[in-house]
């Protein structure tokens, strides 16, 4: 018996020190004057590693992790950089030092990097260089056809799912989004992030251009206030979903503002609705702006978990009975689709 046992912790051992990725980093920051100390973190921000830089130099450093992970090299708070996506994994890792494109670092020297990276290279050519486009959509559907494949080879490990969580915001075809998210492990699907991401995506097909509107109820100060209040009612209803601290929604505001002067006779109604903030930050931005028209205090997720919105401002146009007529509208957008509803010579 104690022999059996002794074997089984051996069989624990041997597995165990298999399990272990040993890894070795080296290569260049691409800052010069940089010296201290460069922190390997992992995809929730814990520190699993550090590295020493002299002269933006890396100086080679071995370590051992207990599974492939995507990382993130961050040096401190006074002179930092930070080196994404950056995977941790068995094999010799090269940083080649900072790319003038995308942004960030070119990583090699091991399968998932060197794919990373001829991706990476991949959408500057195609993406970002190439300017002789017929069709200003055109970049973006490869991008898309560009983005979708390189998940469907990589369903169940790091790449494929830094590329959903890092580059779904940039697929403007929603159905793309959830076929790249269906495309995943089912243990990369059973994850918290990506199970609600996959909501908010469905979400927002459900509310996506030519669907009815969603209704919603806020409560502030005692008072119940709903989408419905002002959607449904006979008038077109331009919708900001907005907040205080968002620099590009207090941005908006004069457009919004002009949009409801110009055409608030004419059967317009604008109203804000506040997301992600607090009433007193709230109310006093709409001071600040001096606006005009009505606004839902206090709607904090529920109103953007309905829509599926995942950025702001998001703005919505809805038609006199409701139905959704145009999501997204932004700058001389929004005057340009009024424009088409109230024409001037009505």
């Amino acid at each position: 018996m104690k022999r059996q046992i002794i074997t089984i912790l051996l069989a624990i051992v041997v597995m165990s020190g298999q399990a272990q990725i040993h890894y070795r980093i080296e290569g260049s920051i691409g800052h010069p004057d940089y010296t201290g100390t460069l922190y390997l973190r992992d995809r929730h921000g814990t520190i699993v590693d550090s590295l020493q830089a002299a002269r933006g130099e890396i100086l080679p450093h071995e370590g051992t992790l207990p599974e492939v992970m995507k990382c993130d090299l961050r040096g401190n708070k006074t002179r930092w950089t930070d080196i994404t996506p950056l995977f941790i994994e068995e094999g010799s890792i090269h940083i080649e030092g900072k790319s003038p494109y995308s942004g960030h670092y070119f990583v090699s020297g091991t399968p998932l990097n060197d794919e990373m990276k001829a991706l990476e290279q991949r959408i500057i050519a195609d993406f970002f260089e190439w300017s002789d486009w017929k069709d200003p959509d055109e970049p973006y559907q490869r991008l898309e056809e560009i983005l979708t494949e390189a998940v469907s080879r990589h369903t169940d490990d790091e790449l494929g799912l830094y590329v959903v969580e890092e580059y779904h915001m940039s697929l403007a075809d929603r159905n793309r989004i959830l076929e790249c998210i269906g495309m995943l492990s089912k243990r990369f699907q059973s994850m918290e992030e990506i199970r609600k991401m996959r909501a908010t995506y469905e979400k927002r097909n459900e509310t996506r251009e030519g669907e009815m509107f969603k209704d919603f109820a806020v409560e502030y100060e005692g008072i119940t206030t709903r989408l419905s209040d002002y959607v449904g009612r006979g008038q077109y209803v331009l919708a900001d979903f907005w907040a205080s601290w968002c620099g590009p929604c207090r941005m908006e505001i004069p457009n919004l503002i002009a949009a409801y002067e110009k055409y608030k006779e004419r059967g317009l109604q604008v109203v804000g609705i506040a997301v992600w903030d607090e009433p007193k930050a709230t109310l006093k931005a709409i001071a600040e702006e001096q606006v005009p028209y009505p606004q839902i205090i206090n709607s904090d997720h529920i109103a953007t978990d309905l829509y599926g919105i995942i950025a702001i401002p998001e703005i919505i146009l809805f038609a006199p009975d409701g139905t959704i007529l145009a999501r997204g509208l932004r700058g001389e957008e929004i005057e340009k689709k009024l424009a088409e509803i109230f024409p001037e010579d009505k």
